[in-house]
Order: C-alpha cells, then sequence, then structure tokens
C-alpha cells in the first residue's frame, strides 16, 4: 500500500461517506497469477475490512490483460472490494467496457478539473457535467482528481459530485502524518 495514496474525501459531509484507502495497481501487477490471493492474505493479516479498499486501475489494464484483469477483479469484487477506473476519460475510453466490467467507481482525470474556476476551464466543466449523470446511471461513483481550490470544491458540488481528492485536501503524507491528520477529523 502507498503510504501517500490520497484518500478519496467526500466534498459533501452530509453524504455520510466512509474513510477508504486506494491502492494503484499496475499492469504489471495483473500478470502475476497470485495478485489476489495476496491481496486477500493482506487484508487478513491486517484485519483490514475488504470494503474499505479500493483498487485503482487505468483503462490500459483491460488491453493489455484482459482476460486475467476481469477474471482478477471479478475476484476482488466478490470480496466486496471496490475497483475504480483512474484518469477516465484520457486512455482508451471505449464506454462499452463500463457495463460489462467490475467497476463501482470513475475518476475524472485533474487535467480536466485543473481549469474550472479560473477562467481558463479547458471544457473540464462540460467533461465533468457529462460525466456525472452517466456514471450516476449506471450506479457507479465519481472521484474529482487534483482538486486544488475552494472553487473547484464549489463547482464540483453544483454538478453534484460527491467526491474528490487532490492537494486542496492534503499533500501526500507518510502513515504517521495520515494518522495525525486523521485524528484531528478535518472538515472541508
Amino acid at each position: 500500500v502507498n503510504e501517500s495514496q490520497a484518500r478519496d474525501r467526500p466534498l459533501d459531509p452530509e453524504s455520510g461517506g466512509r474513510l477508504s484507502v486506494s491502492v494503484n495497481l499496475s499492469c504489471r501487477q495483473f500478470a502475476q497469477s497470485s495478485l489476489v490471493s495476496r491481496i486477500l492474505e493482506i487484508l487478513e493479516e491486517t484485519a483490514f475490512s475488504p470494503r474499505d479498499l479500493k483498487i485503482e486501475i487505468t483503462e490500459s489494464v483491460f488491453f493489455e490483460h484482459p482476460e486475467s484483469a476481469l477474471e482478477m477483479l471479478n475476484q476482488l469484487r466478490e470480496h466486496g472490494i471496490d475497483i475504480n477506473i483512474d484518469d477516465f476519460g484520457t486512455g482508451y475510453s471505449n464506454l462499452g467496457y463500463l457495463m460489462e466490467l467490475p467497476i463501482s467507481t470513475l475518476k475524472i482525470d485533474r487535467s480536466f478539473i485543473s481549469g474550472m474556476g479560473s477562467g481558463e476551464d479547458n471544457g473540464g466543466s462540460e467533461i465533468a457535467r457529462t460525466i456525472l449523470p452517466m456514471a450516476s446511471n449506471l450506479n457507479l461513483e465519481v472521484v474529482a482528481e487534483g482538486i486544488e481550490t475552494m472553487e473547484q470544491v464549489a463547482i464540483l458540488k453544483k454538478l453534484h459530485c460527491k467526491y474528490g481528492q487532490g492537494f486542496y485536501f492534503s499533500k501526500p503524507l507518510s502513515a504517521p502524518e495520515a494518522t495525525l491528520l486523521l485524528a484531528e477529523q478535518p472538515t472541508w
């Protein structure tokens, strides 16, 4: 687990969002046949709830390891682990796979969020405005990545985006720093 991985933060405190840990997996890791068993071992060793783990993958996983990745992701979902598509909209973006794959969350890439509210919006607001209802119709959650300003938070709230991550909430932290931050129970 990458100790500095940002946690997805509820943009609306009343949404009741639970804290979770997101772990990025690379295409190379999906070439390892023991990936699922190792993840389950770690969960058991640490007594960490699978419900609080989110595995993040990029769209390229499905093109480099189509059969094995799908089987592994289905196994992880069967154990209650969420599967997130990271950097959504910047890769292959075959919308057909959204209905076929065992994913739970789309993460809107920071490149679409960065211009929001700056007067230099590169169309990111419109892309977010399009992705959010589509994801809702497919029963998928959405996380906006790369949030750096309160203005971006306000725009995303107006678009009914429930979750976000980025430097606005926290820079990457070591495990002890993250523990201190969580003990403070910050609200944003």
